[in-house]
């Protein structure tokens, strides 16, 4: 899917609507720009309470809040996480 977005005052683009449908992205919400070469990526950014529910409760009674939230945040970004208990 290719869009055009004009830049506008101060910087400020505007993203079409069939875009932010696409992503589920409203008012208020963040993305992460990313600069490489000659390219703009934008993402939507993941916030901790987006998380929500996505944590199934028999696999975390032994770890910590901190050691669910690294695996969650790599399985969003599709990476792998290191062994560990």
């Amino acid at each position: 899917m290719d869009e055009v977005a004009k830049i506008m005052a101060r910087g400020l683009v505007a993203l079409p609507s069939d875009v932010r449908k696409r992503l589920g992205l409203k008012e208020g919400d963040l993305v992460r720009i990313e600069v490489k070469d000659d390219q703009l990526i934008i993402k939507k950014e993941q916030r901790v309470y987006d998380l929500k529910g996505s944590i199934l409760s028999g696999q975390t009674q032994q770890k910590s809040f901190a050691q669910i939230l690294a695996e969650e945040f790599q399985k969003q970004k599709g990476g792998k996480k290191d062994g560990g208990a």
